[in-house]
């Protein structure tokens, strides 16, 4: 029963850095969506690429490269 106790305790502590290492995705990547009050704002990715934001044909807002 400890050794479970020990292993779920582990397991928890490393839980929360592993799910930070996965999560690269966040901030502008062309081709993804941005929100509406974005239109017409630029910003960079991580690599350092310039992306604006625009609406695509269908009306939803995408960051595409500049």
């Amino acid at each position: 029963m400890r050794t479970l106790a020990a292993g779920l305790a582990l397991a928890l502590l490393a839980a929360p850095a592993w799910g930070r290492a996965r999560n690269n995705s966040k901030g502008p990547r062309a081709g993804g969506y941005c929100s509406k009050s974005a239109v017409g704002t630029t910003s960079t990715d991580k690599k350092g690429v310039s992306l604006e934001c625009k609406a695509s044909r269908n009306g939803k807002p995408r960051w595409v490269r500049k």
